[in-house]
């Protein structure tokens, strides 16, 4: 195929140079006047021939990218803000997201610490599962799929051949489309698909990421698709002996080849990714069962907890451990969890002016979980500190009654801190300096004017 001439301007966004390319199409970094930030504009290279079929097919897989991304908004899923078609040749106007896709780290000679391919996983399953609720299956999950920011965020792309609830699906979906090494058995039979066969093709991400290997290896296509569907991976531990045995657990449960002992969702991967393993701050191994409890009985956060719900919480929330000094939240982030402070002492910041210390009981980071906003604040620790971090995922999946517990326990702090807010505004010493604060502003407007 002989890639033709990309203009210097598409519609508003001025073209500068190529920044990666797929099988289908080119990316290049592009600027939005407008709005003065860098895109991303991903263009869709013409049909190989010019039949109507090619044509038709082609217009099909722009249309279905822009349609499949354009619905979903997900910190973890590369935004499409623009899409136009011109001269058979169609352009995506996308976020611009700097960094390097999770494929650099899929040799053995680059393998990433335990720790970061857990929270990437831990992400993708979490956007994946937003996906699938939004009607959305990708079909072509792989690691030059999955975008690692600066920020040290995931982010996927791609979904130019996913499946899209209500719409009628692209010519000849049934055969296969996506990298063959990703596919899942379901897919090499032509089967219907299901957020299952996401699930899967992320599976075998997190084993390549894992060991530096891919799970199912053979001379040819047909060899490969017959081992998807006939033959168990390697045990992790024959590549890499460090890997946890609840970590390997998860990765093969993801790999099942029946969909009954599969994940049934992202979010049930990701809340067993969390249950399993959490950094090296988890404190699994320091406090026993009865120690925990203990603990969490003499916290006035729990003390309307029954026993069956306390048991819950245990089994699934986790216990970190925080030196002196050390950044719990950064403002600005987005994580959707909140934390329990079991013991020591934290400080809260906005711009760097201190608003608050917490302490014993006390819980933060509820406001972001409930309505899934970034972070308004910086948290750190003042002394030692262990807290207890509960995940979106986790509490979703508690029962009713323990759901209705935290809730109830949100609305009192939030409560309590309106009144010491409006308590602030009362105090006398207030007034007079907010009052002088309007007036120069009054001042300093007419004296502009």
């Amino acid at each position: 195929m002989v890639s033709p001439k990309i203009p210097d301007k598409i519609g508003r966004y001025i073209i500068t140079h190529k920044i990666g390319h797929g099988g289908m199409g080119v990316v290049h970094l592009g600027h939005d006047p407008f709005i003065d930030r860098q895109v991303a504009v991903k263009i869709l290279l013409a049909a190989p021939s010019k039949k109507s079929s090619d044509l038709e097919r082609y217009q099909q897989l722009f249309f279905n990218e822009a349609r499949a991304a354009g619905k979903l908004t997900h910190p973890h899923i590369v935004p499409v803000y623009d899409a136009m078609w011109e001269r058979d040749m169609g352009y995506l106007i996308m976020e611009y997201v700097e960094g390097t896709t999770l494929e650099k780290y899929c040799s053995k000679e680059s393998l990433l610490p335990i720790d970061n391919i857990t929270k990437y996983i831990f992400q993708s399953a979490k956007a994946l599962d937003y996906a699938h609720q939004n009607g959305v299956i990708h079909r072509d999950i792989k690691p030059s799929n999955i975008i690692i920011s600066l920020a040290d965020e995931t982010k996927i792309t791609d979904f130019g051949i996913a499946q899209v609830e209500g719409f009628v699906d692209l010519p000849d979906s049934a055969s296969f489309t996506g990298s063959v090494y990703y596919t899942s058995p379901e897919q090499t039979r032509n089967e219907p698909l299901t957020p299952q066969t996401d699930l899967f093709s992320l599976g075998v991400v997190m084993y390549e990421l894992l060991t530096g290997t891919k799970p199912f290896q053979a001379a040819n296509e047909y060899a490969i698709l017959y081992k998807i569907m006939h033959e168990n991976p390697a045990p992790l531990e024959k590549y890499r002996q460090d890997i946890p045995k609840a970590l390997e657990r998860i990765v093969m449960q993801a790999l099942a080849k029946d969909l009954t002992e599969r994940y049934q969702t992202g979010r049930q991967l990701a809340s067993e990714l969390v249950a399993s393993f959490d950094k090296l701050r988890f404190l699994d191994a320091a406090l026993n069962p009865q120690e925990k409890l203990n603990a969490l009985k003499k916290i006035i956060f729990f003390k309307d907890f029954s026993s069956s719900e306390l048991a819950e919480v245990l089994k699934t929330a986790q216990w970190m451990k925080y030196k002196a000094a050390e950044t719990i939240i950064t403002e600005g982030e987005i994580e959707d969890c909140f934390y329990i402070i079991v013991a020591g002492e934290v400080v809260v910041t906005k711009k760097r002016k201190q608003l608050a210390v917490l302490k014993k009981g006390d819980c933060f980071g509820e406001m972001a979980y409930l309505s899934k906003i970034k972070r308004t604040a910086t948290i750190k620790t003042i002394s030692n500190t262990v807290l207890m971090k509960i995940n979106t995922s986790i509490i979703e999946q508690m029962s009713t009654s323990a759901q209705f517990r935290f809730y109830k326990v949100f609305s009192h702090t939030l409560i309590q801190r309106l009144s010491r807010t409006s308590e602030l505004l009362s105090q006398k010493s207030f007034w007079p300096g907010l009052l002088r604060k309007v007036s120069e502003r009054r001042r300093k407007k007419s004296t502009t004017i």
